[in-house]
């Protein structure tokens, strides 16, 4: 049974400060200007035991703006590097975040809780460690639509608006984010201690990493390898379902890839609206490096980039086998995901051909991604208008459609009704609830979440529409 307690009866720790101190600097966050409430993820909350009765909107603004520190609380910004569009950093950490602590949720899973948008660091180089609205709005937005897509991804507890002004573009105002997430750890971590030369430094994390998240690894012959092999299976598995989704995540660098293997830093990001494998949502990759079909194969070079960290630990030979297990499971993972989509049951030797061939019809017809396959769902139950409307003006619709139908076995509309969002986070939609909230009105960021937490089964309204022409793929830069 659930203990629920309010704000001030939680009592965080920090594990992380079991590591020494060349591993972060203490930060005192810097509280925010007439801090207030903006939004508040009550399923989050659960998560750690937070009773959402005993979070007044004046507790969580002082708590989360920088005005007061929870139980226990020991705030700290950690170091590490990374590749960036391919070319290596030497040194990043938390520019604009701390880590207030973390502490154990109803069934024991530990939650690191991190204030995003809380001021400088010691690692914000020329940054003001300040977050923008817009951008914990999307992150926020984002954090929980994927959780209720089942994705793996951190979480996003609460956003805290306020009177402080910061300068991107234009003079904007400035708010924080809680994150939570088993952990924080990057890749970039691993690549700080290695390109440093700090080897004992890199087998102390490794055996953190370990010890609080890959327990069984310790048990095998050599730990290191263990843990390895499973962020490349837990990283492919993850790629898996971005892709299923239509999913973008605009800046895959090392220092954005999760040592737990789960969605971490949500900038540029952004949901397939006609499908196009080139799409790119980060106007900053000017060369396409994370254009969605190249997904797959960055988390793969991110993953021999980790490899290449880990190299004083294991044997080369052992760490080029482990990353040889990438492809085929994200290949088989991704098949599944698109066959529970597609509503066939089983397996044949058809299926990977069969779901070739649909996307090159979606791509020859510039089709909405997600709203094709509800309009294929729709023609399973008789309603054929939508699906022909998209797809019956290409040439090969007809025998793939028929191929296709002969493949299905049992009711496929069952499957697909729990596998095809009714909702996704498209980027006009955000666009549309930002503005809103920069102008002090969040009913609309509340209505649009309320409608993200049930994705698969959400009443007909304005979201489940697809995109308007004025808003498709919509290129957003990394200050977003």
């Amino acid at each position: 049974m659930m203990k629920w307690a309010g704000l001030d009866q939680l009592q965080l720790e920090n594990r992380f400060r079991q590591l020494p101190a060349p591993f972060y600097q203490s930060v005192t966050p810097q509280p925010l200007k007439n801090p207030h409430l903006v939004a508040f993820s009550t399923e989050a909350a659960a998560l750690i035991g937070l009773d959402p009765c005993q979070a007044s909107a004046q507790q969580l603004s002082e708590y989360f703006s920088g005005q007061r520190l929870l139980n226990g609380s020991d705030p700290l910004a950690s170091v590490y590097s990374g590749h960036q569009f391919g070319g290596y950093t030497p040194q990043l950490g938390d520019g604009r975040a701390v880590l207030l602590g973390d502490i154990a949720g109803s069934d024991g899973q530990r939650w690191e809780l991190q204030l995003k948008g809380s001021g400088k660091t010691p690692y914000s180089r020329h940054g003001d460690g300040r977050a923008a609205l817009r951008s914990v709005i999307r992150e926020y937005l984002a954090s929980e639509a994927l959780a209720a897509l089942d994705v793996p991804t951190t979480r996003a507890l609460c956003i805290i608006g306020s009177e402080t002004q910061i300068y991107r573009e234009s003079i904007e105002f400035g708010a924080s984010m809680v994150r939570m997430s088993p952990s924080h750890i990057r890749f970039g971590h691993f690549e700080y201690y290695y390109y440093s030369r700090q080897p004992e430094q890199l087998k102390q994390l490794a055996d953190f990493v370990i010890e609080h998240h890959y327990p069984h690894a310790a048990e095998q012959a050599n730990p290191y390898l263990a843990m390895y092999t499973e962020v490349v299976e837990r990283t492919a598995q993850l790629l898996a379902r971005w892709q299923a989704l239509g999913f973008c995540h605009g800046v895959m660098n090392t220092d954005n890839m999760s040592i737990i293997g789960v969605t971490l830093d949500y900038g540029p990001f952004g949901f397939l609206d006609d499908y196009q494998p080139d799409y790119i949502c980060n106007r900053s990759d000017e060369r396409g490096r994370y254009a969605y079909q190249q997904q797959p194969s960055i988390a793969m070079w991110n993953c021999v980039c980790l490899a290449q960290s880990l190299s004083g630990l294991v044997k080369q030979a052992d760490l080029e086998a482990a990353l040889q297990h990438f492809q085929p499971i994200y290949a088989i993972a991704y098949t599944e995901r698109m066959k529970l989509r597609l509503g066939m049951l089983g397996k044949t030797t058809q299926d990977g051909d069969l779901i070739s061939r649909f996307l090159q019809l979606l791509e020859q017809q510039k089709a909405d991604y997600n709203e094709a396959f509800i309009a294929l769902e729709q023609a399973l139950d008789g309603e054929i208008e939508p699906l022909t409307t998209l797809l019956a003006g290409a040439a090969d619709f007809t025998p793939w459609f028929g191929d296709y139908v002969d493949r299905l076995e049992g009711n496929a509309t069952v499957i697909m009704a729990q596998h095809n969002p009714r909702v996704i986070l498209r980027n006009y939609l955000a666009q549309q609830v930002i503005e809103r909230a920069e102008l002090g009105d969040f009913t609309d960021l509340a209505r649009l979440y309320g409608a993200l937490k049930t994705p698969f089964d959400a009443p007909l309204s304005q979201y489940n529409q697809a995109t308007p022409q004025w808003g498709k793929n919509i290129s957003l830069s990394c200050s977003s």
